[in-house]
Parts: C-alpha cells; sequence; structure tokens
C-alpha cells in the first residue's frame, strides 16, 4: 500500500488496492528485506543499464494527483524531498541541510542545503520548495490531515521554508513518508494542467532524469550529473546516494507470466512477481529473491452504525476471540510472505510507530466465550452477519470464508457478498446499516497513527472519533521521543479497546531480481548504490 499512497479517508482503499493490482504495496518505503541473497561481490563500478518491470504505464509522473505505484518508483529517482524516511522511518534531511520545530509546536523552519540544481541547471531555490509543498496540501490527498491545521508555506529568503500552523501537526513525519511531497520548480508547478504536471516538466534535484518515454511501453532514465547528494549513511530514500548505473529502462508489462519469463531469460533485470509464483522464483539457483520487511495490514473493519451488530462492545470483541487469525495466514498458502499482525496499526519494522499495547487481545482465541458475548451483545438465533468485500483480490474473501467458518462452528450464520471496488464502497457509503464486516488491507508502515484506517476506521462506519480524536492530539502535541511512544501507546490500547478493525496478519510483497544487480537491497525499487557486475 503505497506508505505513501493517497492517505484520504475515502481514496486510501482505492489506493491500497491498486497496489495490489500492481504487485506493490507502499509506494514503498517497506522496510529493509530480507534476501537470499549472499554479499555483493566486488566494488561498485559506473556504467551500464537495468530493466525493472512496471506492471502498467503510470502515465504521470505527477505523484501528487497520481497515486499510481509505477509513478512513485520512477518519481523517487528523479525528484527529492525536503526530508524523506531512512530504513527504521525515521525523518532525515535530503534537500533541507536542517529543519527546527518551533518551540510552540506550531512553526517549523527548513533550511536548503546551498549549490543545489535542478537536472537542467535550474538553481533550486526556496520559493520552488515553497510552491511544491504548498501544491501538495492543495492538491493531494496525502496531505488531507495537514490541511485544517495549516496556516501558511513561506519562502522568507532563497534558503528558507517557513510552515506555520494553527495547532501541533507531526508535519516533518508525514513530509517524509509523502511521495507527494517531492520538490519541482515553481514554474512547472504553474504549468499544470487538468491530468497534473506535463511529463516534459518532470523536471527533479534526484539521481537520475528522464531521457525517453515511449507511452505503454517504456520510460528510460538516465543518469543526472548535476546531482548533489545529502551527506550521511545511504540507508532507506535517505543518506549520500550514488547514481552509478547510466540508465535505468522501467518496461511495461502487464502479463505475470511474461514477469516470470522476463526474468528467467535475463529480459527484466528486477521485478515483483505474483504471490503464487513466490516458491518457483526462490528455487531458482540464478534468481535472487529479497522479502519485504513489512507492506500491508489485512483487516476486517467492523461497522459501529446501530444498524449492526457490531455497534456493541460485546460483538467486537466475540469476532476477535472466534476468529483464528493463524487459519488465515495459513489460508494464503505462501508462509515467507505473512506475519502476525498483534492487533498493531504498523508493522514491526517501522520501530517509530509499532506497538503491541494491543498484542493481549489480539492474540486471544476462545470461542467459546465469543458464543457468549455473542448472546449478550444480542444477537438472535438465526440472525446473520453480513461480511462484504470485493472480487478483486482472492485474499480477502479466503479470510472472510475462514471467518464464516470459524461463525457456523459455534452456530452463528454468516453471509459474504463480494462486488466490484466502486460497488463495495458505494454499500460503505451509502449503506451504513446493511454490513457488518468489511475485509480490506491498509499500509503496514503510516508515517503518523492518524494516517491507518486501523485508528481511524473507515468513514461512515460509526466508529468514536470524538474519544479518539484527543488522543491524536496529545500525539501531536508530543515534544519529545518518549511523549510520543506513550502517545502511541495509549492510540493503540484504544483501538484494542474499541476494535474499529480487526488487524489479520501482516502481508509482505517480494522483489525478484538478476544476479548480475549488485547493491540492491530491496527497499522499494530504490536504484541508487545499485551496480552491474562485470
Amino acid at each position: 500500500m503505497n506508505l505513501h499512497l493517497s492517505r484520504h479517508p475515502k481514496a486510501v482503499v482505492a489506493a491500497a488496492l491498486l497496489s495490489l493490482v500492481l504487485s506493490a504495496c507502499a509506494s514503498r518505503a517497506n522496510g529493509p528485506a530480507q534476501s537470499t541473497a549472499g554479499a555483493d561481490a566486488g566494488a561498485p563500478v559506473k556504467g551500464g543499464d537495468i530493466t525493472v518491470r512496471l506492471a502498467q504505464d503510470p502515465g504521470s509522473l505527477d505523484s501528487v494527483v497520481n497515486g499510481n505505484v509505477g509513478t512513485t518508483y520512477v518519481a523517487h529517482e528523479v525528484f527529492e524531498q525536503l526530508v524523506t524516511v531512512d530504513a527504521n522511518y525515521q525523518p532525515q534531511p535530503v534537500l533541507a541541510e536542517s529543519y527546527k520545530k518551533g518551540d510552540d509546536g506550531l512553526s517549523y523552519t527548513f533550511v536548503l542545503r546551498k549549490g543545489l540544481q535542478f537536472s537542467d541547471g535550474t538553481p533550486l531555490n526556496a520559493s520552488d520548495a515553497a510552491a511544491s509543498l504548498n501544491y501538495w496540501v492543495k492538491d493531494g490527498s496525502y496531505a488531507a490531515s495537514l490541511k485544517p491545521v495549516l496556516k501558511e508555506i513561506t519562502a522568507p529568503d532563497d534558503t528558507t521554508v517557513l510552515v506555520k500552523l494553527k495547532s501541533p501537526f507531526d508535519l516533518v513525519a508525514l513530509m517524509a513518508a509523502s511521495h507527494g511531497s517531492f520538490i519541482r520548480r515553481a514554474a512547472d508547478i504553474d504549468a499544470k494542467g487538468p491530468t497534473g504536471i506535463p511529463n516534459d516538466k518532470a523536471i527533479g534535484t534526484g539521481p537520475y532524469k528522464v531521457k525517453s518515454w515511449t507511452q505503454g511501453e517504456q520510460i528510460v532514465l538516465e543518469r543526472n550529473d548535476k546531482y548533489k547528494p545529502p551527506t550521511g549513511t545511504s540507508s532507506g530514500y535517505a543518506g549520500a546516494k550514488r547514481a552509478f548505473l547510466d540508465t535505468i529502462t522501467y518496461k511495461v508489462v502487464a502479463d505475470q507470466d511474461a514477469v516470470l519469463n522476463g526474468l528467467k531469460t535475463g529480459i527484466l533485470d528486477v521485478a515483483e512477481p505474483s504471490n503464487p509464483q513466490y516458491d518457483q522464483i526462490k528455487q531458482d539457483p540464478d534468481l535472487k529473491v529479497a522479502v519485504e520487511g513489512g507492506g500491508t495490514i489485512q483487516f476486517v473493519s467492523l461497522n459501529h452504525n446501530s444498524g449492526s451488530i457490531f455497534s456493541k462492545a460485546e460483538a467486537r470483541d466475540a469476532l476477535n476471540l472466534v476468529t483464528d487469525k493463524k487459519a488465515i495466514m495459513a489460508s494464503q498458502g505462501v508462509p515467507d510472505l505473512v506475519s502476525p499482525s498483534n492487533g498493531a496499526f504498523a508493522t514491526s519494522t517501522n520501530k517509530a510507530m509499532y506497538s503491541e499495547a494491543g498484542k493481549a487481545k489480539w492474540d486471544q482465541h476462545d470461542p467459546e466465550k465469543a458464543k457468549q458475548l455473542f448472546a449478550q451483545a444480542g444477537l438472535q438465533p438465526g440472525q446473520t452477519v453480513r461480511m462484504i468485500t470485493t472480487d478483486e483480490f482472492p485474499q480477502f474473501k479466503d479470510a472472510l470464508i475462514v471467518i464464516q467458518n470459524d461463525l457456523k462452528k459455534i452456530g452463528i450464520k454468516s453471509s459474504i457478498e463480494s462486488y466490484d471496488f466502486a460497488t463495495l464502497i458505494g454499500k460503505k457509503n451509502n449503506e451504513p446499516n446493511g454490513w457488518d464486516v468489511l475485509a480490506l488491507m491498509d499500509d503496514a508502515n503510516p508515517p503518523v497513527p492518524a494516517y491507518t484506517d486501523n485508528v481511524k476506521n473507515l468513514d461512515n462506519s460509526g466508529y468514536p472519533r470524538d474519544k479518539l480524536d484527543p488522543l491524536l492530539d496529545a500525539y501531536n502535541r508530543a515534544k519529545t521521543p518518549e511523549e510520543q511512544r506513550t502517545a502511541i501507546d495509549t492510540i493503540q490500547k484504544f483501538t484494542s479497546d474499541n476494535l474499529p478493525t480487526i488487524t489479520l496478519y501482516a502481508a509482505k510483497g517480494y522483489v525478484a531480481y538478476n544476479p548480475k544487480v549488485q547493491g540492491y537491497d530491496g527497499w522499494g525499487m530504490e536504484f541508487t548504490d545499485v551496480w552491474l557486475r562485470k
């Protein structure tokens, strides 16, 4: 789920589903990968081209208005942010030399590094950065929660960007995690049309620049000789990055069998194959595999509206107790690509956001007690628990089938209705009392607690946000990491007590690549510091 895809409450699910369509999650800063490869051999060398698979043509590199995962893959090589995330999901300066939070929590000052240029030789000015951030807030969905608390974004001088807020907000974490916060030339933003900034204005400060784009076929990037990397150890998207490759060719290949054949024949150097192909690829001695630390959280959302049995806390607790989460993970068929969620709204790879405050409740499994709690909640004999999901992704329905069997064992009827995505969201929004359980997924690496449905639930689901909002406010007002940690634990316990969702498991993605590709650590599709073995 593109960390880093659209996070507007109404757009998050669509973006998350899109990321699965593209066999990708999170646009993705998804944690240090575990690789089957041994240590890379030899010193880095410049030169050569790698061919990377894209599931579809991204259409545009404007990541403010385009949540396509391919957009973020390519854009990360072309553009940079003021701050980005390292491998531990901590914000680090990139185009900014430094940043400072005001004592009252109502301002952030970013100072740009000196001598930065766009790939066409235009100097980077603070006015470009301010224009980019204003565009991100105005037209993007990821910054939706920032918009109500934002006062202004200005450039007091050529090297300073000043953000003023109406109330405290964890701005840096949000900017670092959002691909929409890439910095562009102000003039290019002014040229935006109905579909965003034109592709001929895709000019950034990153390690590579666009060389050519054949719509529907491929995008070719070439090294940006004007690139000036930040200092520090390379980690995640942060630190000193080196552009060793002459070019990176992104080839559009939609068919999964063609992806597998392309990897085996060397037509493709790097790709994200489908989960059913995982075992075959892992056993191939001519390919390497990197498994992500965490990609998405699979969950069921519980309807808190009055027309659902799950408006009662006893019923929500009952479903948690009856659901066999281990069986649901086993139903996915690829053990390497699933792990327990522990009830958390982030995976353990995201050290800043992960909390085990709800683990004890998530670990519970007591069908007999669940039966008693359903009765206490007022579930009548013969009453049906109505479960809905989308046809597009079988793993969602697989989970509901396990839950359906769990309910049947304690004498409770349930139904599963599966729709196309648009119909599903329409039913959720327009029939708030017409369903009970909704199976979907969420980004496993939210930058702040407010950007996960496992905290705020889906809109129109009746969740007690009036009680949650003060807890989120306490997080935003925290002045130290210790205060933030306390706030996160409190939020996690609140969600555990109220169960806006029941998290089922963490789903991981994987990347397969040719052994000649050296320096690749499986961090999303990041190809700085990557070179070809001669």
